[in-house]
């Protein structure tokens, strides 16, 4: 069975291939972009909650407002962001990450603007991202720059990772047996001995 570990560093090796794409689509597709770089938070929020233990990986693979959460605990620890300057310098950033969140579908009330889909309004209008949502409005307006500061925060992130969201240390009883308890190929070793 894998490791907590495993999942988040799954997780942050997603977020990153996602963030290649959002990178690539750029300006170009701004509703596309926004929905990838949703993506790309959420999972580096469940990478950075699961390998801290601040979430279980129930929650973590049911849940899609991890980007939320991770944006509460950067702004409440002010010096969580030193690797990559404080929340003042990123205050427009973290504001759009938890815009990204809230248009998640699953998250999105009935007549909001959301991620993917079209939704009806509370007008009985019908709506959709590329055309509609607010956020990838932003991103692709010309004299806007918000898109390319939350895709460097997201570059950044990505690579601060560790040094931000640290994996608590283990005591060395708890490592010994956690490598005693699997083998070679990584299978779990029956205790019935």
């Amino acid at each position: 069975m894998a490791t907590d570990r495993e999942w988040a560093d799954a997780y942050l090796a997603q977020a990153r291939a996602d963030l290649e794409g959002g990178d690539a689509i750029g300006g170009i597709e701004p509703s596309t972009f926004a929905m990838l770089l949703q993506m790309v938070f959420e999972k580096l929020a469940k990478a950075a909650l699961v390998r801290q233990g601040a979430v279980s990986l129930a929650w973590a693979r049911g849940n899609h407002a991890a980007a939320s959460r991770m944006v509460k605990a950067m702004r409440l620890q002010q010096g969580l962001l030193a690797p990559m300057g404080s929340t003042k310098n990123w205050h427009d950033v973290l504001w759009a990450i938890e815009a990204l969140d809230q248009a998640h579908p699953q998250i999105a009330a009935n007549g909001r603007p959301q991620l993917e889909y079209p939704w009806e309004s509370r007008s009985g209008a019908i709506r959709w991202p590329a055309r509609d949502l607010p956020i990838a409005a932003t991103f692709g307006n010309p004299g806007s720059n918000l898109g390319a500061r939350v895709l460097r925060f997201a570059r950044l992130l990505s690579r601060q990772l560790d040094p931000i969201f640290p994996q608590p240390r283990q005591s060395s009883l708890t490592q010994h047996r956690a490598r005693s308890s699997r083998s070679e190929d990584g299978a779990t070793l029956s205790r019935s001995s």
